[in-house]
């Protein structure tokens, strides 16, 4: 596998505080997946992005003036 010497150096420190060597750490990541038959870990899209899709898929408001935008927006 391949990573960063800044990567490495990292996460082996944090592994280290945790009591285990890199290759350890590794290999349990490595079989979490066949025990659970997917990822071990939550795979989703940040905030924003979640955010942003639901935005697009909102239906668009025309408020036609700004009173009637103002009116809009106090009822949301």
């Amino acid at each position: 596998m391949r990573t960063s010497e800044d990567m490495k150096r990292r996460t082996s420190q944090l592994f280290e505080e945790l009591g285990l060597d890199l290759g350890t750490a590794i290999n349990m990541f490595l079989s979490q997946p066949l025990r659970e038959g997917g990822l071990p870990f939550r795979s989703r899209l940040s905030n924003l992005d979640r955010e942003i899709e639901e935005a697009e898929a909102s239906p668009v408001t025309h408020s036609g003036d700004v009173e009637n935008m103002k009116d809009t927006i106090h009822h949301v």
